[in-house]
């Protein structure tokens, strides 16, 4: 129903107090009983209040909208939200699922001295972790002398984690296009599920989404202005904008099919200069080197690009036409092309 306060011949506080009102303040009272009015109409009813100053304008300016998000971004210097505060039975709690955190212990070969050293790994099919190469190094003076990934830490206390020794000899590895595949014991994948890989060629500006443990801390998802460079190099590597720090190395960036289309490996993203990028290795390429995640991908039913050189460039786009995959419902579990639109003020 609404409310037309010409309509009203009665005398009201309202219309009484009125001359003694300035503009302004008349204008603000208006505007505050027509949102009361709003709020105490039938359950069904979703009108929103406006200044009645305002009418005629395309955009209705609106107070206190932002919640506490905007406090939460600059408080912690970064758009990382907490996987901890999701449902679990939200789709994205099961897109994190498979994804924890890589810890090795690497050895100086000249000096014998020990370090650690945190990253980011993901769970696959036939019990492999993949991370990063230069996670778990295979040449230089440092060399893995053990490692483990950390299922389900999410909260700083551990509750809940667990640890799984992964072979610090992988089964794959490339230093150029910097990934190790490694077993993993104790099939955790029977808990904690495992990713998908596609080799779908990533175009410029495409929204991402990177899950991943910064600082070694508990997992988080970045997809606040996380998409890929409009202005990308030939070869493997992907430009990106998306939000990292130490220990996301070896993270899987997502794309709107839930399928990981690059492996985050490097930052550089200068929040004061708009050219700056992080890195990332275009899994079309690693899955061209790779035969094992390639058999992999292609039992996911995900595309799978042909073997190439280590300097691959990304397959550019075809002119004629070809079938798409399916987009994801409006209200599915990822759209990060929808809400980087909303926060870009499409």
């Amino acid at each position: 129903m609404m409310f037309d306060p010409a309509e009203s011949r009665a005398p009201t506080m309202l219309t009484q107090r009125r001359e003694t009102m300035t503009p302004i303040r008349w204008r603000r009272r208006a505007a505050g009983l027509l949102i009361a009015l709003c709020a105490a109409g039938p359950a069904r009813a979703q009108s929103v209040g406006f200044d009645p100053a305002d009418y005629g304008r395309a955009q209705l300016p609106l107070r206190q909208t932002t919640g506490d998000a905007a406090a939460y971004v600059d408080q912690n210097k970064g758009a990382f939200e907490p996987i901890s505060e999701l449902d679990p039975t939200d789709g994205l709690a099961a897109l994190a699922r498979p994804i924890g955190r890589v810890d090795i212990v690497l050895r100086n070969t000249r000096t014998g001295q020990q370090v650690g050293a945190s990253c980011t790994g993901a769970l696959l099919p036939g019990d492999y972790v993949l991370t990063n190469h230069h996670c778990l190094p295979q040449s230089g003076d440092l060399t893995p002398v053990k490692a483990s990934i950390l299922m389900d830490f999410l909260t700083l206390d551990g509750k809940g984690a667990r640890r799984f020794e992964i072979d610090s000899k992988p089964v794959e590895h490339d230093a150029r296009l910097d990934y190790a595949l490694a077993r993993v014991a104790g099939n955790p994948s029977a808990t904690y599920g495992t990713v998908r890989l596609s080799g779908e060629a990533v175009v410029g500006n495409r929204s991402m989404l990177v899950i991943h443990h910064p600082l070694g801390r508990p997992k988080v998802m970045s997809r606040f202005r996380c998409f890929a460079m409009t202005d990308q190099a030939e070869g493997p590597d992907l430009r990106h904008r998306c939000d990292t720090l130490g220990g996301s190395s070896g993270s899987l960036m997502f794309d709107a099919s839930v399928a990981g289309i690059a492996l985050h490996k490097e930052g550089g993203l200068d929040p004061k200069d708009p050219s700056s990028f992080n890195k990332a290795t275009r899994l079309s390429a690693i899955l061209g080197r790779s035969p094992i995640l390639a058999e992999i991908a292609a039992g996911q039913g995900r595309p799978v690009a042909a073997a190439s050189p280590a300097g691959d460039t990304p397959p550019k786009a075809s002119t004629a036409p070809s079938a798409k995959p399916a987009a994801p419902p409006a209200d599915g579990p990822l759209d990060p092309a929808g809400m980087n639109a909303i926060l870009r003020g499409r």
